[in-house]
């Protein structure tokens, strides 16, 4: 059986980086800290790169809330962001890591606000969810960054424009194109009922 020290690199990479995962929430915990601004992936809620669609489900305090109020569990672009402050060491000798807290930041009319993981969660299917009729998608001013390509097959097809990016709404990679939000009826219902409630919006099912 081949041990762990004979392993091919980047399988020991993966285990190096559970294991500083294992450790890092431990220690985020141990000094008050919310472990999920460390490891937001722990919890799902890890932007990539490229960025991903979030449901906002608790509005930060932050100054930005006296030009713009962000609507209850609105949907929007988010990209991540990491601070260059703030880091725990995970790990041990040669395999300590610093780690930095992570966020997700939107573009309101306002202007950016960085989120914590608590306060948002990643939309499983943003189509879905900007498609239902009772969902009102609110402009931003810019453009949908789309594959061209695909839009252009779309098109081609007999496909209005504004249908074919609706169609490709989950792949929009734009924050500053538009913003999706629900009517009071829905948000009142999920307004006290909990996070677990408002994730179930996030990965509503496939109809």
């Amino acid at each position: 059986m081949t041990s762990l020290t004979e392993a091919a690199p980047h399988i020991r990479s993966l285990v190096a980086m559970k294991e500083h995962a294992d450790d890092g929430w431990s220690i985020g915990a141990s000094i008050g800290a919310e472990p999920s601004m460390y490891f937001p992936e722990q919890d799902g809620k890890a932007v990539p790169e490229e960025g991903a669609w979030i449901i906002v489900v608790e509005e930060p305090m932050t100054e930005l809330r006296s030009r713009f109020r962000v609507p209850e569990l609105s949907m929007w672009r988010a990209r991540p962001h990491q601070l260059n402050s703030g880091a725990i060491t995970v790990g041990h000798g040669k395999q300590a890591a610093k780690v930095y807290p992570k966020q997700a930041v939107i573009a309101t009319p306002r202007g950016d606000l960085h989120l914590w993981p608590h306060e948002y969660v990643v939309a499983d299917r943003p189509m879905e969810l900007a498609s239902d009729p009772e969902a009102t998608l609110n402009s931003l001013g810019g453009e949908p960054v789309l594959d061209e390509e695909e839009l252009f097959y779309l098109m081609s097809r007999g496909i209005q424009r504004h249908e074919a990016v609706m169609l490709l709404f989950d792949k929009v990679t734009s924050l500053d194109f538009v913003y999706v939000t629900f009517p009071k009826e829905v948000t009142d219902v999920l307004a006290g009922a909990g996070q677990s409630l408002r994730r179930r919006m996030a990965l509503k099912p496939r109809a």
